[in-house]
């Protein structure tokens, strides 16, 4: 970059976290421990707890609805071998040697959601299904038990589960998930993971141009979804918002677009219970980091996703998470409030 204003908003970007994606078994090998490590060696030296935010995203049939960011394990018997010895085993082995320390995970966003709407309309979903479910009362009874750490399970956005029979639905496949993975104990969940989504859009209702949604915006989903998670009977219904990209309205026409969207802004900065009167609103945070490419917009790519070609996704596009320049500056030029 040569732009000086921006080289100023990106240094202060800097001053902020965000969360560290484990999403491949080498990527965890790489950055789990040394994360850890140099957490504990800040800790230790300003006496003070460092807290470090981890995405767990590796599970077999990973992103069974799209494309762009399938993973390395298929859904079949052997991958979800190696999924729970050579991932979810790993990360528990490191996270009870770093147990002097708080460890937030947001565990395998997407999956759950594509178990409340795509079971029946994508082969590819029920064939991951039993991995998905089996994957979360694995790592649930891993991770759960932890006193340090604590879980967030991913909700997808206002505009997937937002609607009123898919939150009650959602409420009985959360419920059943968070049961399968006892005595383990889940903190809450996490919404709009690398998504668009504004926290709050006045400009939107209930009627024809959101499809009938009562949950038009983030805000609105959490205040919703909290009654249905607690009426489902979960205990624990605390939320970590992804405000990382979500600070300007995209261009998007329609709210299912997902892929590198124009308009993009840097959202809320991180901050711990940032809204009065939403006391089971643990944070705002940067999960998914500003830069990191969605999907390739190539079409001749393996991964090429149409929805990463549409007409709002930003081109060229790298493959899912790869740098995004042209991205990040326009974030960065967005960025509400501003950097």
């Amino acid at each position: 970059m040569s732009d000086s204003s921006l080289i100023a908003k990106a240094e202060k970007m800097k001053t902020y976290s965000n969360a560290i994606w484990l999403d491949s078994i080498k990527n965890m090998q790489s950055w789990l421990e040394t994360n850890l490590k140099g957490a504990l060696s800040q800790q230790n030296a300003s006496g003070k707890d460092v807290l470090t935010v981890f995405v767990v995203y590796d599970l077999p049939g990973r992103d069974c609805h799209a494309l762009a960011s399938n993973g390395e394990l298929l859904a079949n018997d052997n991958d979800w071998a190696r999924y729970k010895s050579e991932y979810i085993d790993v990360i528990e082995g490191h996270l009870k040697t770093y147990k002097s320390q708080p460890v937030v995970l947001i565990v395998e966003p997407d999956s759950l959601a594509n178990m409340v709407t795509n079971l029946e309309s994508t082969p590819a979903c029920r064939d991951s299904e039993k991995y998905y479910m089996d994957g979360h009362a694995y790592l649930i009874k891993k991770f759960g038990v932890l006193p340090h750490v604590a879980m967030y399970l991913d909700i997808g956005h206002a505009f997937w589960l937002g609607w009123d029979d898919n939150r009650e639905k959602a409420g009985k496949v959360y419920a059943k998930v968070i049961s399968s993975g006892s005595p383990g104990k889940v903190r809450g969940f996490t919404d709009n993971v690398a998504n668009y989504t504004p926290w709050e859009d006045p400009t939107l209702s209930r009627g024809p141009e959101t499809e009938w949604n009562p949950c038009p915006d983030e805000k609105r989903y959490l205040q919703a979804i909290h009654k249905d998670f607690k009426a489902a009977g979960i205990s624990s219904v605390y939320f970590v918002c992804d405000t990382s990209r979500n600070g300007k309205k995209v261009d998007r026409k329609h709210p299912g677009e997902w892929c590198n969207q124009t308009g993009v802004g840097v959202g809320a900065r991180p901050q711990a219970s940032p809204v009065s009167g939403m006391d089971y609103l643990d944070a705002f945070y940067w999960i998914k980091p500003l830069g990191e490419s969605d999907g390739t917009s190539d079409e001749s790519a393996v991964r090429f996703d149409g929805y990463c070609g549409h007409e709002t996704a930003m081109k060229p596009a790298p493959e899912a998470g790869q740098w995004f320049q042209k991205h990040f500056e326009q974030g960065l030029k967005n960025a509400n409030p501003p950097l």
